[in-house]
This record gives structure tokens, C-alpha cells and sequence, in this order.
């Protein structure tokens, strides 16, 4: 296995582990579960999500290209940014309990375009798969 395939498998099985962290803590916070204050729960995403950087960063490193050199990895990093403010919105800085649902199912939307890019390498994601699936 390359650098860059080991990378790759730690990047992607990091964002699995990251966005099934964030729906968890989503349900937990629309159902009100204590757990959701825990330290441990608090602590570990950001762990993850370092992880999941460090490991997107020794990629683009591996392969000499900056994120803004192709469109597909720019509409990623942009994708990411609107995850992490949806994200803040949801956990933390929502006002009410609309807001914090309304924005934890938005950033949801915001990983699955990402993910979408990610496996069409194309920042029409989303719309290249539903018409290579013929729907």
C-alpha cells in the first residue's frame, strides 16, 4: 500500500467516523440526551476531524496540487466550510430547537455533497450521480 493509499483509507474511514459522530450527537441533541454534554463527547470529534485534516493535507501534499488548482477540491473545502458553520449552528449556537434541527439537517446535506464530490471528482457531485443512475 502507498503513502498516499494509506492516506486515503485514513481520510476516508476518519469522515465515516466523523459524520456518523455529528448525526449521533444531531439525535442526541434533538432528543435531549445527556450524553451530549459528556466530556468524552465533547472531546472526541475534534480528535477525529484533526485526523481527517491532517490526513486530506498529507494527501494534497503526496500528490503536489493545491486544493484550489481544481474545482472538484475547491467545492470540497467550500462544501466543508458551510459543514462546519451548519454544524456550530446545530450544537451549539442555535437559538431555538428549529434552528438547531433545520441546521443540523443542512450540514448533513452539506457532508453528503461532499461525499458525492469526493467519488465523482466533479463539483456537480450530487447531479452526476442521479444522471449516470438514470433517475
Amino acid at each position: 500500500m502507498t503513502l498516499f493509499e494509506s492516506l486515503k483509507l485514513v481520510h476516508v474511514s476518519c469522515a465515516f467516523v466523523s459524520i456518523s459522530g455529528f448525526f449521533l450527537r444531531g439525535y442526541w441533541m434533538l432528543t435531549g440526551d445527556a450524553r451530549l454534554r459528556l466530556r468524552l463527547t465533547r472531546i472526541v470529534p475534534h480528535v477525529i476531524d484533526t485526523l481527517l485534516l491532517a490526513s486530506a493535507v498529507g494527501m494534497l501534499v503526496v500528490w503536489r496540487v493545491s486544493p484550489f488548482e481544481s474545482d472538484w477540491l475547491s467545492a470540497k473545502l467550500m462544501a466543508l466550510l458551510l459543514y462546519i458553520v451548519l454544524g456550530m449552528i446545530a450544537l451549539r449556537f442555535g437559538r431555538t430547537g428549529a434552528q438547531r434541527a433545520t441546521a443540523w439537517v443542512l450540514a448533513l446535506g452539506a457532508a453528503a455533497y461532499i461525499i458525492c464530490v469526493a467519488y465523482t471528482r466533479d463539483p456537480m457531485g450530487p447531479w452526476n450521480l442521479l444522471t449516470t443512475m438514470n433517475v
